[in-house]
Parts: C-alpha cells; structure tokens; sequence
C-alpha cells in the first residue's frame, strides 16, 4: 500500500514544477552551471510521475515542464545560437524520456496483473477442481437412480413430472460440473491435420434441437475450397459449439447466423456472426473472465473455456462489432504446427 495518496502526489510534482521553474526563471543567465542543473532537475517530477502514475502521468508532467519552460526559452532567444539549441533540445529530452519511462512502466503493471491473474486462475483451478470432483460422484448416482425409477414408473403416475425435473436439473448441474474440471485442468491437446468444414458441420448437427427451438438458421459462409488446418478435433468442436450455442441464444427468432472460415496467410479465421444486442464495450474485456455470465443458467465457464483452448493452440480470440448489429467472435489459428 502507498505511504501517501495520489492527491498528495500530484500536489507535490506540481510543487517541485513550480519551484524548479522558479528557480530557472530567477537564476540569471551568466550562472551558467546553475541554469544546467536546475533545468535537469524537471527530471525527477518526470520520473516520480511516471512510476506513480504510468505513461498520462509522466507526459502530462512532461507537457506542463513544457509549458513552464518555452516562455523562458522565448524571452532569452538568440537566433538559433548554441544555448538556443540545447534549451529545445531539452524540451524534446524532457518529453521523450517522458513517453520512454510511462511505457516501461506500463508494461510493467500490465506484467504484473498477468502474474496476479494466472496465480489468481491457478488457485481457482484448483479449488474448482476439488469441489467438482466432490460434486461428480453424488450427482452421477442422484441422475442414475432417479432415471431407474422414471424407468419403473407408469405413464399416468402423478409424480413422473418432477422426476423429470429432478433429472434435468440433474443434468444441468452435471454440465456445470464438467465445466469446471474442463477450466480446472491442463488442457492436452492431439492435434492431427483436419478439414475445418467438416468440423464446423458435425459441431452445427449436434445442435439441430436448439437451433429449431430459437427458430434461427445457421448458415456457412465458406470463403474457399478445401481448409484444412493443425487441430485438436475434440476441442475444436467444443470451441464451435460453444460458440455457434451463444449466437443461437443471442439472435433472435428469424435472425441467421453465420459461421466463416477464411484462410489469411498462414493463419487460419473462424467468425461466429450473430444479430442480437450485442456486447456493450465496457464488457467486452471481461466476456472471457471466468464466471462473469449474462445467461441466467450459465456458469460463466464457456468463454473462458473457450479462450483457453484457442490459446493452447497458439492462437487469439476477439469480440467484435457488426456494423450491421450484433456480434462476432472471431478465432485466429495457425494453419500448421507451431
């Protein structure tokens, strides 16, 4: 935790700006040495601005150095003399080591949140994994014996209904179950050479009693003849279906969507177009976080699931706009093993 807050912070660059600049202004010109050092002495509110405040605070410490400082260099200006160069020189200095400073800083907190969030998923995974693994038992036996009796039960027996309650809730959690062991452990992959298109159909035709149920159609746009690609099939066909089950239940009735599969180079793209409200842009970052979910049913698992295959075959995955409306997933794949 910082001994002192940002607002005392700020107020003390701005008072060594102000002070320096005082200096500067006051010292006069034959002082030589003085003027030299007091002018590189605007480095260390560059410098505490940068570390406290990232890349905005350095340059706009920087700037305000500039503004402070370019009157002076105006008023004692001597028609592009020695001192005249080194002043601007300075001014550029100033700004340069600024934007240098800011970006390594930068840099270093976004590495630093890396860290924090893979040990964050670490211990997450392994909680997850402890509490599935606990869960997996009891409700594979809750969902057997509950279809054994459903089974051994008439037709017109008043009770029939809420076992198939208890078994479709059964159901639901077992999935939730499996979604998390699936976020909880290391992902192995067996990649073989694959035809994308025929991956894209079987991942579409085990959806057909869903698709029907939202009365939209799924459409391939396929933008070239044979595509084949280094994948791990059954992953792949989890990445699709949770993607294509996402824009199904994002679309509206009558609304289509669309799966394209592209070559771009050497890299492989997956598109997964949908028309529904699409994601507002505060949100999109977190999409991928794990247990952040709009579905009321969702374990928030899919897309950080989905994220973590796409990148365990060295690719990326993004959200888009449509200018048209809605939203697209995009998946960037290399063609050949990496």
């Amino acid at each position: 935790m910082p001994t002192i807050n940002n607002k005392a912070r700020i107020l003390l660059i701005l008072a060594m700006l102000m002070g320096i600049t005082a200096l500067v202004y006051l010292v006069k010109q034959d002082r030589v040495n003085y003027q030299i050092f007091f002018r590189e002495l605007y480095f260390v509110p560059i410098m505490l601005a940068g570390f406290w405040f990232g890349l905005r605070g350095a340059v706009l410490s920087s700037v305000g150095i500039t503004v402070l400082y370019l009157p002076y260099t105006i008023m004692n200006w001597r028609g592009f003399s020695a001192s005249d160069v080194h002043r601007m020189m300075e001014l550029l200095l100033y700004n340069g080591v600024a934007v240098i400073l800011g970006l390594l800083k930068q840099r270093e907190w976004a590495e630093q949140e890396r860290v924090r969030q893979a040990a964050s998923l670490a211990a997450m995974g392994k909680a997850l994994s402890a509490v599935a693994h606990d869960m997996k038992t009891p409700l594979v036996a809750i969902g057997g014996f509950a279809r054994l009796v459903q089974k051994h039960m008439q037709e017109d027996n008043p009770h029939r209904d809420k076992l198939e309650i208890v078994i479709q809730e059964t159901g639901r959690l077992e999935n939730m179950v499996k979604d998390m062991l699936d976020f909880s452990r290391p992902l192995a992959l067996h990649s073989t050479e694959q035809d994308v298109h025929h991956l894209v159909e079987e991942s579409v035709a085990v959806m057909g009693d869903l698709i029907q149920s939202h009365g939209v159609q799924v459409r391939y746009d396929i933008r070239s003849g044979q595509l084949e690609a280094y994948l791990d099939p059954m992953r792949m066909k989890q990445v699709l279906i949770n993607l294509i089950t996402n824009a199904i239940q994002a679309s509206p009735p009558g609304e289509p969507v669309t799966v394209r599969c592209s070559l771009q180079g050497k890299e492989l793209l997956i598109e997964v177009v949908d028309h529904g409200v699409g994601i507002p842009p505060d949100r999109k970052e977190e999409v991928f976080q794990p247990f952040i979910s709009t579905k009321k049913e969702g374990t928030g698992l899919g897309l950080a699931i989905v994220q973590k295959i796409v990148e365990a075959h060295q690719g990326s995955i993004e959200v888009r706009d449509n200018p048209e409306g809605g939203t697209t997933f995009a998946v960037v794949l290399p063609v050949t093993k990496k």
